[in-house]
């Protein structure tokens, strides 16, 4: 095992507004358990294969624990390898009103000092083992990464009218994607600080790149989708 503490944040605060059906995204079925379920066992196969997880956090909508909970441990193959780590975790936390605000809520949770904390959307939970541990090892070397494709579109900015502003290199732009992985410390001090303006970040990405700088893109995949529109939910062979 490398010498290395790896948290995890999964978050799952959010509405579920865009996928109708009034169930939370997180929370609908999908592989022997939930979207939410599926997203955490990877997680935990991945970092426990080289790395010791120090810190594992959940973030729910206000008063939402015991549902999260439900979507969690409904789950058989999770509840069995949480009990193999031997580990009381997850910590479920409650988010807030904003992504921003819900990882800072996470990040202040965070007890355990880990070296890397991953950050990933609880809506995808079809990231690789690979995208995990491939970001886990850009932030150890570069203090951030995030996995991102290449848009299949060519790209355009546009102005305010609708018109075409200026034609972009398709080859040096990217979609990212989650987990976004971030040296710890530096984080939880770079989302303090934005806590205290008035901006909203989009991202952890953007708030590193206001503090810290560069961050590196690694391989991502373009089934690594965050399940937001109710077409999506074919995806899960409902």
């Amino acid at each position: 095992m490398m010498n290395s503490k790896i948290g995890i944040i999964i978050t799952a605060a959010g509405s579920s507004t865009r996928i109708g059906g009034g169930i939370k995204k997180e929370y609908l079925p999908y592989d022997n358990g939930t979207v939410l379920s599926s997203s955490a066992k990877v997680f935990l196969k991945a970092c426990l294969k080289k790395y010791e997880i120090s810190d594992f956090i959940i973030t729910c909508p206000i008063g939402g624990k015991d549902e999260c909970k439900n979507a969690l441990y409904s789950d058989s193959e999770l509840q069995s390898i949480l009990k193999n780590t031997g580990r009381k975790f997850p910590d479920i936390v409650e988010g807030s009103v904003s992504r921003q605000k819900s990882v800072y809520n996470g990040l202040l949770a965070v007890k355990n000092n880990p070296e890397i904390i991953l950050i990933h959307d609880g809506a995808r939970p079809f990231v690789s083992e690979r995208i995990i541990l491939d970001t886990i090892d850009g932030a150890r070397k570069y203090g951030a990464a995030v996995p991102g494709v290449t848009p299949v579109d060519t790209q355009k900015e546009i102005d305010d009218e609708g018109f075409v502003l200026r034609h972009l290199q398709r080859s040096k732009l990217t979609a990212v994607q989650t987990p976004q992985g971030f040296r710890f410390s530096e984080l939880l001090k770079a989302h303090t600080s934005a806590s205290e303006e008035p901006e909203e970040y989009t991202d952890d990405t953007e708030i590193w790149g206001k503090y810290y700088g560069k961050v590196k893109i690694v391989a991502g995949d373009p089934a690594n989708i965050k399940i937001t529109y109710p077409e999506d939910l074919k995806k899960l062979h409902f």
